[in-house]
């Protein structure tokens, strides 16, 4: 990089010129291209993230009848991954069968679309 006044030339990133004392203007546009080249690449890995499950979107059919069928065991709680909710159903399903009604009705309103994810937050299909 040289002088832009007496045409010395300058270290890389110098602001002041030693010989004539004249400020540089320094050329930021490969710092600006550069980052520009940084935020899209983190935006690129963003939307990657927010886009990709770990795994499978858990089906509201399958959970609907598991509860229905098979919820006093908490079995659709537990394929959802409300594994507290679950317990509650497994062991309230013995006292005058409350965990049955209350997984009868839960697997009524899982199949009604009342509830829309499983316990990741990952929207049911």
């Amino acid at each position: 990089m040289k002088c832009r006044a007496c045409g010395q030339e300058l270290a890389e990133g110098s602001r002041v010129c030693p010989i004539c004392k004249t400020e540089q203007q320094i050329s930021l546009q490969k710092d600006e291209v550069f980052k520009e080249e940084i935020y899209n690449e983190i935006d690129s890995q963003i939307t990657e993230i927010e886009t990709s499950y770990p795994y499978e979107p858990r089906s509201r059919v399958v959970a609907g009848l598991l509860q229905i069928f098979l919820g006093g065991f908490g079995l659709g709680r537990f394929y959802l991954g409300y594994y507290k909710m679950a317990l509650g159903q497994l062991f309230t399903a013995p006292i005058f069968l409350i965990g049955t009604i209350w997984a009868f009705i839960d697997g009524i309103l899982i199949l009604c679309g009342q509830i829309n994810e499983d316990a990741n937050g990952i929207p049911l299909k």
